[in-house]
């Protein structure tokens, strides 16, 4: 099939060649036909090109890797727009800890500068919590990252997904299993981690 004729197929017949057959020319007919509505989207979110750029980049190397697994319950489009929010919501949470890092260190009574390479670990031991946070159930990883990320109380937590404050409690310490579990397998600090899962008031 001849480039252009790629044009003229809808999403899931495009998705279709990409889930069933690794078609690289359709996937790239999919990438250039939302690269620019999603960076207009996260651009608008995140008021920088560059980290919208990087976002609506993660998210098409997120869906090319998961390609075989990825169920579209609505559109495709609907699929990566929320791929995108969540996105920049990560890119947010990923500067929030980094900041709260360097005050907590600061505050601790650390004299010695914040170097870059602490920056940089903090970075990563985000990522790796991220990565972690994709093996739990649904609302359970909503749950985790409200609670965690966002500070919210049970209370809060329950209202806004319309469960029960014991459900919240439930998912909180599910969730915490499932962290601390996988935290065995990965060279984590320690400190970084207590403030993360523990230093929090419902």
């Amino acid at each position: 099939m001849a480039n252009c004729e790629f044009t003229a197929l809808t999403d899931q017949e495009l998705l279709d060649l990409v889930q069933l057959e690794d078609n690289k020319a359709a996937f790239s007919e999919l990438y250039n036909r939302y690269w620019e509505p999603l960076i207009n989207l996260a651009g608008k979110r995140t008021l920088s090109l560059a980290m919208a750029e990087e976002i609506v980049q993660d998210v098409f190397v997120n869906f090319y890797l998961r390609r075989k697994e990825i169920q579209l319950n609505n559109s495709l489009s609907a699929y990566l727009k929320t791929a995108i929010k969540f996105q920049v919501f990560k890119a947010y949470r990923v500067k929030k800890i980094q900041d709260k890092y360097i005050e907590t260190v600061a505050y601790i009574g650390h004299t010695v500068p914040v170097q870059p390479d602490n920056i940089l670990e903090s970075k990563q031991i985000h990522a790796e919590i991220f990565k972690i946070t994709e093996k739990m159930p649904a609302t359970c990883k909503e749950v985790f990252l409200l609670s965690r990320f966002e500070k919210r109380s049970n209370q809060d937590i329950a209202d806004q997904l319309n469960i029960s404050v014991a459900m919240v409690r439930k998912h909180i310490t599910k969730s915490m299993n499932i962290m601390r579990s996988e935290i065995k397998d990965h060279q984590m600090d320690i400190f970084y981690l207590v403030l993360l899962l523990y230093m929090h008031k419902n």
